[in-house]
């Protein structure tokens, strides 16, 4: 059994073709059957039912086998690396929407002009498909409003964010100070859709108090909703930090009395999983940024 073999597989049982499998690989189809073939004759097992390709019993149950056997052969390579001191890579970074506004300028900004050897590409992503993504290796970190702990993830509080509800600059109830919490139930909001980790942390706490407000529009982004609120098409209750004090100066922030619970922004990384010296620099390098922080309003 070699690296090479099981590689093949993963990528045939994620085709489900040896095919496309063949094509992604950039190998003859002949080449991949025969990785299989030879990989079966050592299992002593067949992989594959042929006819429609899928995985087989056997095939399922080495599936999750082979993922670590190939997440290992990357550790050791990298491992390897590092004792030659190449601190160079390439990282993958999910964030939720509200967390990527509040923190990917500083970081592009921050590893741009520090880590040049480093090249950090950031995926927004809904917060599930982050905890998916970091879980199955497909991410070295993630950055999302936490719900609860992952038991397979370290999780770091990077900084705690608050709800703000906001206004256009015109509308009515921007000239008033305060918007009291039982007003809400009244008041359809622009939401994000249900789905959407910011959207399931705000529902939570309003629920908590008995508040469970009609959603006028339900969007995919906070960029979205911000913009729908600017054509003054109601109000919104979002995550204080992402509301940038340069680009949204056309929108009030109103205090609502009640609503001061602490949401926790975390860095998400593997708790069982080699970390090269690359990116745990780059963890470290992630725990020291902060949004920017003033009283605007």
């Amino acid at each position: 059994m070699n690296s090479t073999q099981i590689l093949t597989f993963l990528e045939v049982a994620k085709q489900n073709s040896f095919r496309k499998a063949a094509e992604a690989l950039m190998l003859t189809q002949p080449a991949v059957s025969a990785q299989i073939r030879s990989l079966e004759e050592e299992i002593g097992a067949p992989l594959f039912l042929r006819q429609r390709v899928r995985l087989s019993a056997a095939g399922k149950t080495f599936l999750p086998y082979a993922r670590q056997l190939a997440t290992l052969w990357e550790e050791g390579k990298q491992a390897v690396q590092d004792t030659e001191e190449l601190l160079q890579g390439n990282f993958t970074i999910g964030a939720t929407s509200g967390a990527a506004i509040t923190i990917l300028p500083r970081l592009l900004t921050y590893f741009r002009d520090t880590r040049p050897q480093l090249r950090v590409t950031v995926r927004t992503l809904p917060g599930d498909q982050v905890i998916q993504g970091v879980l199955e290796g497909q991410l070295d970190a993630g950055i999302t409003y936490q719900i609860q702990p992952i038991e397979l993830l370290n999780s770091q509080v990077l900084f705690y964010d608050t709800l703000t509800l906001i206004a256009p600059r015109d509308h009515p109830t921007a000239k008033e100070s305060y918007f009291h919490l039982d007003r809400l139930k009244d008041t359809p909001i622009i939401s994000l859709v249900p789905e959407a980790t910011e959207r399931r942390l705000i529902d939570q706490l309003l629920h908590e108090k008995n508040i469970h407000p009609e959603s006028s529009i339900e969007l995919s982004s906070l960029e979205e909703v911000k913009r729908m609120v600017r054509e003054g098409l109601g109000l919104a209750l979002i995550p204080r930090f992402c509301i940038d004090p340069i680009v949204d100066q056309d929108l009030r922030q109103l205090r609502v009395p009640g609503l001061k619970t602490q949401l926790p922004i975390v860095l998400l990384y593997p708790k069982e999983r080699y970390l090269s010296s690359a990116l745990r620099r780059l963890l470290d390098d992630i725990r020291g940024i902060h949004p920017f922080e003033d009283d605007w309003l």
